[in-house]
């Protein structure tokens, strides 16, 4: 893999690589790489604040600062940084002045995978957990990969798991474009809808985007795409070729769910595989979201050799990546789920399967939103009333930025408007965390349901929600309307 350096020359990763330095090296995109190269022998050093997570990063073998300075790059190999490493960061500048190769996340992960044999998950949504996924199948199918997932998986206590064989999974992020950097022996494309355009600038871009994703899978490989997608169906269109399709709809997949039946907690579906039945998939995770995930991870399984049929269970424990349909609970007794969603697609998915479970349970279900960057909101502000609309209350907090600057008249007060316009008599606009807590103390009764919604900091609140406070915490200037 090359890096333009600042004189416009292409540069490669050192052969051999022995010491890598990692700005931000406790990133969720950062630590399964740092944990690779230890596995493989590598010296790795990084940087990062978060120290709970440093400290499990030493345990295995990483020197890792909790500050960052010119002195802790020292002489490596490379220097390795992520997209939230700002262009001005004092180990970033100590780098270019030594002359140390210096590379994106992305260019470091594609390097890996090019020393395997890699099955990569793609997509606007769902690619997080359907990578976990198929990480679970194949190594219960003894396939025993290589894994870098975009969430902690319980069973593999991390976002990473270490194989023995030549097979590697990963996530291939297309929000920065950075997908079309990783070698792709076989993939998968979920869906695609229009999302990360402050990155593509236009449908049109991201759609070539995807295009060129699709290209770099050999015909050797496989292409596993879901079909139920009006969008993986265009891709197709666009780009015709040899592929596995998946859905439930679609009468033309190879791989297709029948009788999916969801509750509040889990989800079940015949697997039917090129007109063959093979019995009922169990999943431990709700929606038909996942059941969708599900068919992606086991249609791509069987392509790389798993026997499909003897795995019917093997999901039946999984419960999920952190973040995706989490379960907490708060001291006042109400059951609270805290989930990543916030495209109004996946919004709408992750509300009807909640609406589910709250029914089980006999109450509300209290939707908390926090819309993440401006941009995203302005695209889709009039799509998250309609995503919402199951639930029985909704609250919404203010934008959270992502470091983009504000755009006029797009606020969380104003998607509040909105969204109490188009469906919602009271939807209670609460501009801080703290202040949605006192809310929740007095509104929310033991057997409702509590789905905190967004990519931001809306995760503390679950926190927050966990802890009794001695005395209400201040609202700083939230309204309540």
């Amino acid at each position: 893999m090359s890096h333009l350096n600042g004189n416009g020359r292409a540069q490669a990763f050192p052969e051999p690589l022995r010491s890598v330095h990692f700005l931000g090296i406790c990133g969720s995109g950062m630590k399964p790489l740092a944990q690779a190269l230890l596995a493989h022998g590598l010296s790795v050093s990084g940087s990062d604040p978060d120290e709970c997570k440093a400290a499990a990063l030493r345990e295995v073998g990483a020197t890792v600062y909790t500050r960052h300075s010119p002195a802790n790059v020292g002489t490596p190999d490379a220097v390795v940084y992520s997209s939230a490493i700002a262009p001005d960061n004092p180990e970033l500048v100590a780098a270019a002045a030594a002359h140390i190769p210096v590379f994106h996340r992305s260019e470091l992960l594609a390097w890996f995978l090019g020393r395997y044999e890699s099955a990569v998950v793609a997509g606007t949504h769902g690619k997080t957990t359907t990578s976990a996924m198929l990480a679970l199948l194949t190594e219960r199918a003894g396939l025993d990969p290589w894994a870098f997932i975009g969430g902690h998986v319980p069973q593999f206590g991390g976002n990473f798991r270490q194989g023995g064989t030549r097979l590697a999974v990963a996530e291939a992020d297309e929000s920065d474009g950075s997908f079309l950097r990783l070698p792709r022996h076989h993939a998968i494309v979920t869906n695609v809808e229009p999302e990360h355009l402050n990155y593509w600038g236009s449908e049109a871009a991201m759609e070539r985007g995807y295009d060129q994703f699709v290209d770099g899978v050999p015909a050797q490989g496989s292409l596993v795409v879901c079909l139920d997608d009006p969008g993986a169906h265009r891709l197709l269109e666009r780009r015709p070729r040899a592929h596995t399709g998946y859905g439930v709809e679609a009468p033309e997949a190879e791989f297709r769910a029948t009788e999916v039946r969801l509750a509040g907690l889990e989800a079940s579906f015949g697997l039917v595989r090129r007109g063959e039945t093979l019995g009922r998939v169990r999943l431990g995770v709700p929606g038909m979201q996942n059941v969708m995930n599900a068919l992606g991870a086991f249609a791509m399984a069987d392509r790389l050799g798993a026997d499909v049929a003897e795995l019917l269970g093997a999901l039946a424990d999984f419960q999920g990546v952190d973040r995706r349909f989490t379960r907490r609970t708060a001291t006042d007794g109400y059951l609270v789920i805290d989930d990543y969603a916030h495209h109004p697609t996946e919004i709408r998915a992750t509300v009807s399967a909640a609406r589910l479970l709250a029914e089980e349970r006999g109450g509300r279900l209290i939707a908390v939103f926090q819309p993440h960057r401006y941009t995203r909101t302005a695209a889709c502000f009039a799509a998250f009333g309609p995503a919402l609309a199951q639930a029985d209350m909704v609250l919404l907090t203010e934008i959270h930025a992502a470091g983009e600057p504000p755009i006029e008249g797009i606020t969380g007060e104003q998607l509040a408007i909105e969204i109490r316009r188009a469906h919602h008599s009271a939807v209670p606009f609460l501009s801080t965390l703290e202040s949605v807590r006192n809310f929740l103390t007095g509104a929310a009764k033991e057997d409702d349901t509590v789905l905190l919604l967004g990519a931001g900091s809306i995760t503390k609140l679950a926190a927050l929600l966990s802890v009794a406070a001695e005395e209400p915490v201040p609202v700083d200037g939230g309204s309540v309307r």
